[in-house]
Order: structure tokens, then sequence, then C-alpha cells
């Protein structure tokens, strides 16, 4: 499943790792996947994150059209989404 799992770290969750990589975009535009993820590893969670979590996490952030990729696969925020 893509957000339900038995994970009992609230950290180490996909709701929480888009959540932070949702933020890390916001101050970092276009951002490769690598540095974002070894980021959030560093400054957010503090400890190593499953590589397959992260990527369900921007995954995530995709489908929600939060996200987009550019020519050279920089991720950016979507800075005129209007929440609602």
């Amino acid at each position: 499943m893509l957000l339900l799992d038995r994970n009992n770290e609230p950290r180490c969750t996909v709701f929480y790792l888009a959540a932070a990589a949702h933020g890390v975009l916001k101050t970092n535009l276009g951002i490769d996947t690598l540095p974002l993820h070894e980021q959030i590893e560093h400054d957010v969670v503090g400890k190593s994150v499953s590589h397959e979590f992260f990527r369900m996490a921007l995954d995530f952030l995709y489908l929600l059209d939060r996200v987009s990729v550019d020519e050279r696969g920089g991720l950016h925020v979507h800075q005129n989404a209007s929440y609602s």
C-alpha cells in the first residue's frame, strides 16, 4: 500500500517524509532527488530513511500536483498552487 504501513515511527511514514520533502523543496528550487534524500535524512529525520519510502513520498507529492520535474530532473514546488 502507498500510505498505510505497520511502521511505528511517525517520522518514517510516507506522509511525514512527503511533508518534509515539500518543506525542503520550497527553499531549494531545482534540487535533485539524491541531495534531497540526504538532506531529509540528516536535517529532518536524523537517521537513515528507506529509499523506497522516500520515493513513495515524492510520488505522493507528484500525484497531488505539489511538485514538478524540470528538463534536467530537478524537483520544484508549485509556487502558484492554491491549497483549498
